[in-house]
């Protein structure tokens, strides 16, 4: 049993890393697009590009960026600190325990960035700054709750995979 959960959530693992990168590349790539064509349209007469391409791109990379968090949460593949890691490695089950205390951590980050987002998202509502057409800053500001909600989602994924595996399936991934 514990066996065939662990090889769920690594599906799952594997699934989330992947929607999330997959994701990120999208909004990325339009954003690229969406540049590349406003300095074109910029250099014909009378038409001079789109009013928003700003916006849109600064929306688009930090929403990009917060849902490749998820990518990131999912397989833990944060900033590590080498000499913290090379200390846990002595101690038994250290590197479990490493893990465990980096995905609590990211965890309690992201439940306080939902409960602030959801909030920042809330009071945005009334705001209506953006030059993009039709939006309101709480629109755009709602990826912050839904982000979050994505990385505590990813987190507790790769915490119960951390607290599922044995030690030999740590000696395993070490070697190969």
């Amino acid at each position: 049993m514990r066996k065939k959960l662990y090889d769920v959530l690594k599906v799952i693992q594997t699934w989330i890393d992947r929607i999330t990168t997959g994701v990120a590349s999208v909004l990325i790539g339009v954003m690229f697009v969406v540049i590349i064509a406003n300095v074109i349209l910029r250099g014909i007469p009378a038409v001079g590009g789109f009013r928003w391409y700003m916006e849109f791109s600064q929306y688009a990379n930090v929403w990009a960026m917060l849902i490749a968090a998820a990518g990131i949460a999912v397989q833990c593949t944060n900033l590590r600190v080498e000499a913290v890691d090379s200390i846990m490695k002595k101690i038994p089950g250290g590197n479990k325990l490493s893990k465990v205390i980096i995905d609590v951590a990211l965890i309690l980050f992201y439940v306080s960035m939902f409960v602030s987002g959801k909030t920042f998202a809330r009071k945005s509502m009334i705001i209506k700054v953006s030059t993009m057409p039709s939006f309101k800053m709480g629109q755009v500001y709602q990826i912050f709750p839904w982000a979050a909600a994505l990385c505590i989602a990813a987190g507790l994924i790769h915490l119960l995979i951390t607290l599922l595996e044995k030690e030999e399936y740590l000696e395993e991934v070490k070697e190969s």
